[in-house]
């Protein structure tokens, strides 16, 4: 899994001209039992960062590589880093459940936190050559179009496709209600939201064609967003799903919305969650791992 995750986050920190930190969390010091044999515990610790070395001395070297050994509980450790160091964007693996669902105890920590930007990889063999096709789903809200730069720039490192989809979501009456006539206007209503998601994404794609992107645009529903997305996912083979935190009611008083969660949990391809600290811009100058980045890191 440690090899999975390594190679999504080299990939996509070579398209956004980042550093890339290897960190590793080990217990600390008497954290669950007596305190630990101070000997023994320099041993533990130097054997831990000779393997964290050999593990990040393996990698491509296109991207600058550090390493850190850190001791406590992991998401706390990682986020309380992240956070000392400036660093936006945490990698991080979804553990494999017999349910085909389920996040881990310290990706669904940092996802609930909701501090920092995240790269989630499913289970799965290693990332093999470019990625080829990025889907982005679109619902409409600004904050869902201002993840589009950061997807454009790496498909554009990476020579991808760029799929642009937009799931119309269904107009709820009441099922206890029967009059044909309310049933006649939400069939109207999911048909004017089909025309004006139709023209939303032909206008997205117009702006990434400019910029001399191949860019697909799928319009599907009216239907659940969440299970629609995954399917689609599925269906299409994408490499990764570029997506905000937010969509359309955008609450600040949760870490992620509902359709960023579920798929979190289901998403078969590696996931980044864009938050609104990490913004850049993008322009037609070809970039590649050496090029200096483009993005602009909030803190």
């Amino acid at each position: 899994m440690a090899k999975a995750v390594s190679a999504q986050a080299l990939a996509i920190a070579c398209s956004l001209g980042m550093e890339v930190t290897f960190a590793r969390v080990i217990d600390a010091p008497g954290q669950f039992a007596s305190p630990a044999d101070p000997i023994e515990w320099q041993l533990r610790r130097r054997t831990q960062q000779e393997d964290l070395r050999r593990f990040s001395g393996q990698e491509e070297g296109q991207v600058i590589t550090n390493r850190v050994l850190l001791a406590g509980t992991p998401a706390d450790e990682l986020s309380d880093w992240a956070l000392d160091h400036g660093a936006t964007l945490l990698a991080t693996g979804r553990r494999r459940f017999e349910d085909g669902r389920g996040m881990g105890s310290t990706a669904q920590s940092l996802l609930e936190r909701g501090e920092h930007s995240l790269l989630i990889v499913p289970p799965g063999q290693p990332r093999k050559g470019p990625y080829r096709r990025i889907m982005v789903p679109i619902d409409g809200s600004g904050r869902g179009d201002a993840v589009l730069p950061v997807a454009r720039r790496i498909a554009r490192t990476h020579g991808a496709d760029l799929m642009l989809i937009h799931i119309v979501p269904p107009t709820e009456i009441l099922e206890t209600v029967n009059a044909p006539q309310l049933h006649r206007l939400s069939n109207e209503l999911d048909e004017q939201k089909r025309r004006h998601g139709k023209n939303h994404l032909e206008e997205l794609r117009s702006r990434s064609i400019e910029d001399g992107l191949e860019v697909e645009t799928i319009l599907r529903g009216p239907g659940d967003p969440r299970s629609m997305l995954r399917d689609a996912a599925i269906s299409e083979d994408v490499d990764l799903i570029v997506m905000a935190s937010h969509g359309t009611t955008g609450l600040s008083d949760v870490a992620c919305g509902s359709v960023t969660k579920y798929l979190a949990e289901h998403a078969p391809a590696p996931l980044l969650i864009v938050r609104p600290n990490l913004r850049c811009s993008f322009g037609p100058k070809e970039k590649n791992c050496r090029n200096p980045s483009v993005f602009r890191f909030d803190e």
